[in-house]
């Protein structure tokens, strides 16, 4: 399912799960997966507001194998294990 836009947007070593490969996966409930009810954030710079729909049935998110969401939200103590894309080589 993610194979092909990480292919087409040439990102390397992304989208499969292969050995060598960065590690980011989303375990969801297929079951109860969407989207909560809307609600108003105050947390952009000067207190400014936006909306947010929270996920439901989301478990965790790992970012290159490390759990950065679990089923509360963040992991405080997961550290920064993303990093910025710069490399959009032919993957083949």
């Amino acid at each position: 399912m993610t194979s092909r836009p990480a292919d087409i947007y040439r990102i390397k070593d992304r989208g499969r799960i292969v050995p060598g490969a960065y590690a980011d996966l989303i375990l969801f409930d297929r079951a109860t997966v969407g989207r909560g009810e809307k609600r108003t954030m105050h947390d952009l710079p000067t207190g400014a507001a936006r909306i947010d729909t929270p996920a439901v049935g989301l478990h965790g998110v790992w970012v290159n194998g490390v759990r950065a969401i679990d089923g509360h939200g963040p992991v405080a103590d997961c550290g920064r294990p993303g990093h910025l894309l710069r490399d959009f080589s032919d993957p083949r």
